[in-house]
């Protein structure tokens, strides 16, 4: 099963974390300095994060001293809000096993199932703050290994 961000998810959260980990109150970041050190195209960046403007959870200032920043602080921020900023809502919408649209009154028998598991993956990315990702990141680049107690799949190997 593939639960992977499209390009423009993924580049909506590289971009969020940057903007948390660079996080000041007063401090505009230039789109330059987003996308080297996210590693975003240079083109693409600016729809990015005014996907994140949109959502109200990024601000951006014209002039010298201009740039993008948080609306608020990385605390107070979820992980879903960014996916759904870029990916739009996550819900429920298509029928597992039929493939079309999903309505209660048609129900298919995995429907009651896969309904928990989307509520699930919603829990966990409405409890994880940018501040949490940024902490993470943190770990990681000192060499910390995977926060939070992460386990590799079984027969993972490392490279």
């Amino acid at each position: 099963m593939d639960l992977r961000l499209t390009r423009r998810g993924d580049y909506a959260v590289r971009a969020a974390l940057y903007l948390a980990t660079a996080w000041e109150p007063l401090r505009y970041l230039k789109v330059r300095e987003i996308t080297a050190a996210m590693e975003l195209p240079a083109s693409y960046a600016p729809q990015v994060l005014k996907l994140l403007m949109t959502a109200d959870l990024v601000e951006a200032k014209a002039g010298p001293d201009g740039g993008y920043r948080l609306r608020r602080p990385p605390a107070e921020i979820t992980l879903l809000a960014v996916v759904e900023a870029a990916e739009g809502p996550f819900i429920l919408d298509r029928c597992i096993l039929r493939g079309g649209p999903c309505h209660w009154e048609h129900a298919c028998a995995a429907h009651a199932a896969w309904f928990g598991v989307v509520q699930a993956c919603r829990k966990q990315l409405a409890s994880t703050s940018l501040a949490d990702l940024a902490a993470a990141d943190d770990q990681l680049r000192r060499g910390g290994g995977p926060p939070g107690g992460i386990e590799p799949p079984p027969g993972a190997r490392d490279p």
